[in-house]
């Protein structure tokens, strides 16, 4: 059971090189969160404990170019509590020039 409103969010056709910001809402019962884990570099986290929202920014650089077509990504985000359970956060889109 997860903690979020929304745990799985689906950003849809994005284009590379902007980073986007991703908002997670916790639920009332939220647990106190004694680590969060994104599973990229090229994601980074910031928790507002008050408004129980975790913000997420993904970086989304540029296509290499050697890289052809629209690119599906699927980020990890683990989210663990002082009770020792853990709801994973997921992000997905497609890339495209």
């Amino acid at each position: 059971m997860s903690h979020w409103k929304n745990p799985n969010i689906n950003l849809g056709v994005i284009k590379a090189g902007t980073p986007k910001k991703v908002i997670f809402y916790g639920l009332a019962n939220l647990p106190k969160i004694t680590a969060i884990t994104p599973y990229c570099g090229c994601t980074t986290t910031n928790f507002d404990e008050k408004k129980k929202e975790l913000v997420i920014t993904y970086n989304n650089s540029n296509i290499p170019p050697q890289v052809q077509g629209p690119q599906s990504i699927s980020k990890r985000i683990d989210v663990t509590y002082d009770t020792g359970m853990t709801d994973v956060l997921t992000i997905k889109a497609t890339r495209v020039r």
